[in-house]
């Protein structure tokens, strides 16, 4: 086993590489971060060694294993192992005994996370619970833009002003006539206006979320 040391400033090390772990890994690889994955089974590290280098066979719960991948050198360590809830507290302990300075750690239940988070995890991730949760929300307070997008013929979409547009203020700009697209958002500077005021005067860099209607 080799120890390695990160070149990135942000370099992440993951253990557990079931479908979490895994999605993990491939998000992070997919945004160009140095990633380390691990997992005991050999199999589920081949599959994702094509995404990260390096890709590692080892338990997260020896703490020889990590010291000899020198995990205390990663930003951030996550682990992945809310099935086996016994090695993801040796693993958190150790981790944050080796001087991690951030460890997430995914539980599968409140009781596993209230102990996660007293033996050191810095936060506690429970996938199934916070997608049970946002499904709820979503079936009791759809948001408009998710119901609208899931019927026949209507798009959404963002766009900057076109240039005729820009300088003018909404209503004179008739976006509505000129495009054939209804405004319902405009977003500056990372805050969003709804509905925009007709007077609001459009600025080349701002994002407008439009509604096209079906023809």
């Amino acid at each position: 086993m080799f120890h390695v040391k990160p070149q990135l400033a942000n370099a992440f090390a993951v253990f557990g590489l079931g479908r979490f772990g895994t999605s993990i890994v491939e998000h992070l690889a997919a945004a160009g971060a140095e990633v380390l994955a691990a997992d005991r089974d050999l199999a589920r590290v081949e599959a994702v060694a094509n995404l990260v280098d390096p890709a590692v066979a080892g338990d997260a719960a020896d703490p020889e294993f990590l010291e000899r991948i020198g995990v205390a050198h990663f930003d951030v360590v996550v682990f992945a192992m809310g099935e086996e809830f016994e090695a993801s507290i040796l693993a958190t302990m150790t981790a944050k005994e080796m001087g991690c300075p951030r460890v997430v750690v995914k539980a599968l239940d409140q009781r596993q996370a209230k102990i996660l988070r007293r033996i050191g995890a810095d936060e506690v991730v429970l996938p199934e619970v916070e997608m049970g949760a946002k499904v709820a929300k979503s079936l009791v307070n759809p948001n408009i833009v998710d119901v609208l997008d899931q019927v026949a013929g209507i798009g959404i979409a963002e766009r900057h002003p076109d240039a005729a547009w820009v300088g003018k203020t909404l209503a004179e700009a008739d976006i509505r006539r000129a495009a054939s697209v209804e405004v319902i958002a405009l977003i500056r500077d990372g805050q969003p206006q709804v509905p925009v005021n007709a007077d609001t005067i459009l600025r080349a860099e701002d994002i407008l979320l439009t509604l096209e209607s079906p023809k």
